[in-house]
């Protein structure tokens, strides 16, 4: 029985985080027609040089182990690393995807999840026919230059061995080779090894954007040669906001089918896309394996781009400091700005996120989004420019992504650890946090004391943080809420 017991347990804890993580069926999306800036990227992952060996033509290819400048959140963890596959996909986690994996949504592999752009199988060359002439090194006729790229091998019936594009004009219709043709033929089909994949980083610490190209892919069959993807993966340093952008896509007489979206750790957990006839009005997947296709009338336009953003969880959390409440009006001398940290309620207590807000000066509350954090328990920490840092009561408060959670800590002085709260009026009862805490270094003391009192001294004024009543002028009457506060020993009370 104790067994049993054991094994139940065990099954209870893996579902239970099977479900903490399951957040990305939870991600927001959006589309919109924007524009697509093709990158050179600060890293080659990789580029084809051959149309006919594998992994050299970009066929069924996984890179694993690419880094990324910023740690990424996705699913409610963080990455600095994942993989990309040739076949229109990249992955998180420590297990890469197989070569051949031509459904990265649908799939039961046990990666921590994919982010699809056109999963399918795809290969990176691209083929088009033209004409040809025994002993001249030129083509003509040429049906196709949307993948064409100068100093890339070429090969085709009557095309010497190791031939090579030296230049092509679109004009003209003509692709000029570094070698004669060895035959003569008309409407031959011709492949180019012209595909790359690229990846590089924009931005400033903090709203950086990392940049994974897919560039001159098509599918994997000799039919439909005029086939030509690209598109780009985006992830994005604030926020955790996901990114899929197409660029220029040609499309032969035969459509191709992808799977365009995310799955989480398990593939149960997905938030993909799916159309037949328009690319401008997707429409949520009911099941993994749907799919986006494209053929010669259906096709995302250049610039489209598809936007996904993790689940938030909104706290709506009223706080009075001390110093600004008026007991007169019954309300703050103005409004304010207060950040709130959530700490693990675990020690050491780590910090998981933050969000800042502004105090309202009637309602006392502030609406705080916090984008980086996984269904849990977490301690508030509310920290204002010269108040006491406050915690939340003992044993921590529950968030949950796509839900509010409401938090006084104005009606009852158990509501703060410690209860590090004091009372500012008795009718109607609010508590307030502790004011004089200038230099935020967790303690009510003399040195506060001396910043407010040297900035009195200079007629000082403005938003300061010796401003402790927040009436904007510095004076005896901020000096007031320090001294009595520094008599009574106010510190932080954490866990």
């Amino acid at each position: 029985m104790t067994k049993l017991i054991s094994i139940i347990f065990v099954i209870q804890i893996l579902c239970f985080n099977a479900s903490v993580f399951a957040q990305v069926s939870l991600y927001s999306f959006t589309q919109n027609n924007g524009s697509y800036n093709e990158i050179t990227g600060d890293t080659t992952v990789a580029f084809s040089t051959s149309t006919i060996t594998n992994p050299m033509n970009l066929d069924d290819v996984t890179y694993p182990s690419n880094s990324i400048p910023f740690s990424f959140r996705f699913n409610g963890a963080a990455y600095t690393t994942f993989a990309i596959n040739s076949n229109g996909f990249i992955t998180f986690g420590t297990t890469p995807p197989v070569a051949a994996n031509y459904g990265p949504i649908a799939a039961t592999e046990t990666y921590d999840g994919s982010v699809s752009s056109f999963g399918a199988n795809l290969i990176g060359i691209f083929g088009t026919n033209a004409d040809r002439v025994a002993g001249s090194p030129v083509l003509s006729n040429v049906v196709s230059f949307a993948g064409i790229v100068a100093g890339r091998l070429i090969t085709g019936t009557g095309i010497a061995a190791s031939a090579t594009i030296i230049s092509f004009n679109q004009s003209l219709g003509t692709i000029l080779l570094s070698a004669a043709a060895t035959s003569t033929g008309s409407g031959e089909i011709i492949q180019t090894a012209s595909a790359s994949i690229v990846r590089g980083t924009t931005g400033a610490a903090g709203n950086r954007v990392h940049t994974i190209q897919f560039k001159n892919f098509k599918r994997n069959i000799t039919t439909g040669t005029v086939d030509n993807l690209n598109f780009q993966i985006k992830l994005y340093e604030a926020a955790g906001k996901i990114e899929v952008v197409y660029g220029n896509i040609d499309q032969g007489p035969i459509s191709v089918s992808g799977q365009v979206g995310l799955r989480g750790i398990l593939a149960s957990d997905f938030n993909n896309r799916t159309t037949s006839s328009n690319w401008l009005t997707t429409t949520a997947g009911a099941t993994n394996d749907v799919q986006c296709l494209i053929s010669s009338t259906v096709f995302p336009s250049s610039g489209l781009t598809l936007i996904w953003g993790p689940p938030t969880a909104n706290a709506n959390i009223k706080v009075i400091p001390e110093g600004f409440y008026n007991p007169g009006s019954e309300k703050l001398n103005m409004r304010d700005t207060a950040r709130v940290y959530l700490h693990n309620i675990t020690s050491p207590y780590a910090i998981i996120d933050s969000a800042k807000s502004i105090i309202d000066s009637v309602t006392f509350s502030g609406s705080y989004i916090f984008s980086n954090v996984s269904n849990g328990t977490y301690y508030l920490a509310v920290k204002h420019r010269n108040t006491i840092e406050t915690w939340s009561k003992a044993g921590g408060e529950s968030l949950t992504n796509g839900g509010t959670l409401n938090y006084d800590f104005t009606n009852l002085i158990t509501k703060a650890f410690g209860n590090n709260l004091i009372l500012v009026d008795p009718s109607p009862v609010r508590f307030a946090i502790y004011s004089g805490d200038v230099n935020q270094d967790g303690t009510v003391d003399l040195t506060d004391g001396s910043m407010i009192d040297n900035d009195a001294f200079n007629f000082a004024s403005g938003y300061l943080p010796t401003d402790v009543n927040g009436d904007g002028i510095i004076d005896l009457a901020d000096a007031v809420f320090a001294d009595n506060n520094g008599f009574n020993f106010v510190t932080k009370i954490t866990p």
